[in-house]
């Protein structure tokens, strides 16, 4: 499986991942995409199966030597097998090589499989975020130093 920097060309592939990882209301949008895929300081990666077909995506972004993980899903039939952690280490490792010191994340607690992945990178929970999800739905947010 190889994991390398999205292009325009798997702009549908990640909105079907999209579509397969959140609700109606949660998802980004073509626009969305499109603009994180154009950002200068933005990273999206994707990982391919050995058929190509992306399984994965992630996008990153760096604001002096601070990097957030924005997003990351991973198709339903690929998920538990390490492909969202894979695509987390990569973009850690991206950001240390151009001077972030820390990255950080916004997560659903009640989302324990990802929770869990980001323990294991060496995330720790720093605070929780009131109704960021929307109303009643709070975010923990979690930073690892690179």
């Amino acid at each position: 499986m190889i994991i390398s920097a999205a292009r325009v060309d798997d702009l549908d592939a990640v909105l079907a991942l999209e579509e397969s990882g959140f609700a109606v209301g949660e998802r980004w949008s073509r626009e969305s995409w499109t603009a994180e895929l154009e950002h200068p300081d933005r990273l999206v990666l994707v990982r391919h199966d050995a058929r190509g077909q992306v399984i994965g995506v992630a996008t990153f972004s760096l604001v002096e030597d601070m990097s957030d993980l924005l997003r990351v899903v991973v198709a339903p039939d690929s998920r538990g097998r390490g492909i969202g952690g894979s695509l987390v280490r990569a973009g850690m490792d991206w950001a240390k090589a151009v001077g972030a010191r820390r990255m950080l994340l916004e997560v659903r607690p009640d989302n324990a499989p990802a929770v869990r992945t980001y323990q294991k990178l060496g995330f720790t929970a720093l605070n929780r975020r009131r109704d960021y999800y929307g109303t009643g739905v709070d975010a923990l947010v979690m930073a690892v130093r690179l």
